[in-house]
């Protein structure tokens, strides 16, 4: 293996929870949310032009769609949202008869599904979905989870990535791109006890996966086969998401948060909760749009 990459503070936005980032080719922006501050944040590939856009709830992850706007999984809801004005319509709500459980992961598929789980915030209870949203319908395909994390898929679709954060290991999964169904779920990887438990992922155009590690102050590499490969350090211990893209789709952004660190943790890294980048060998994949 390579040498550790590091990664540099790119937006030093000091984020309770950093989560969701991705590029954005149309507006060639980078945008993730800090799901403690109710704020979709957005800025170009070099950390300039950073703007903010204040919301009425937490917003834990989303896709866009191909007129720009949001198909947004915020705590309370599945809802549309303008990201120019922070304006939300909810479109069905999300565990509603349970306030310990609110969204958290998601990512899309190939074929533009947007599939997003859940946690449960006061003990992380196997009580939450992961629910495929598609065309405007909404239907489980996993349940009893945790927190939801690691959603990922290989570049031709058929292998789906998902890790349950309560424990180490991230799962492979079959993926039938014509149902949208995952089926027999193995132990893909699985991370060391010092990096923590294994948060947002992205795929890239080799077919590697990368995992934050939350806890662990690294992205990890992981090759198709499972075997690792690079290692991205950062000089924060809460890493919860990561992304490729950038006009030449080499640059990964990865965000970060301050949530559960106590005044002299934050003291010694005081740049956690950032938008931190570093420029990699390979390069991402487009995103995609949400196909409604």
């Amino acid at each position: 293996m390579s040498a550790p990459l590091q990664a540099r503070l790119l937006v030093d936005c000091k984020a309770g929870l950093g989560e969701g980032v991705q590029w954005h080719r149309q507006t060639r922006r980078v945008y993730w949310t800090d799901i403690d501050g109710n704020i979709l944040w957005s800025a170009t590939e070099t950390g300039e032009s950073v703007r903010q856009v204040a919301l009425d709830a937490p917003l834990c992850d989303f896709a866009f769609t191909p007129d720009g706007n949001m198909l947004a999984g915020f705590a309370d809801a599945l809802c549309w949202l303008d990201p120019r004005t922070g304006v939300r319509r909810v479109i069905e709500t999300y565990m509603s008869g349970n306030p310990d459980t609110r969204m958290n992961n998601g990512a899309l598929d190939r074929q533009g599904r947007f599939i997003i789980g859940g946690i449960h915030t006061a003990g992380l209870e196997p009580v939450t979905p992961v629910w495929s949203i598609s065309r405007g319908r909404v239907r489980p395909i996993l349940t009893e989870v945790g927190c939801a994390s690691a959603t990922a898929f290989s570049p031709d679709g058929t292998r789906m990535y998902f890790a349950d954060s309560r424990g180490p290991d991230i799962l492979a999964y079959d993926y039938d791109t014509v149902t949208g169904m995952p089926r027999d779920a193995r132990i893909f990887a699985t991370l060391e006890p010092d990096e923590g438990a294994p948060d947002g992922a992205c795929v890239d155009a080799e077919g590697a996966l990368w995992t934050a590690c939350f806890g662990g102050g690294v992205v990890q590499r992981w090759l198709p086969d499972g075997r690792r490969d690079l290692t991205v350090r950062l000089p924060v211990p809460n890493v919860t998401c990561c992304a490729l893209g950038g006009m030449k789709m080499q640059r990964l952004f990865i965000t970060t948060a301050r949530s559960g660190m106590n005044p002299d943790d934050l003291d010694k890294t005081p740049e956690a909760g950032g938008l931190f980048a570093v420029d990699v060998p390979v390069k991402g994949l487009p995103v995609g749009t949400y196909r409604r």
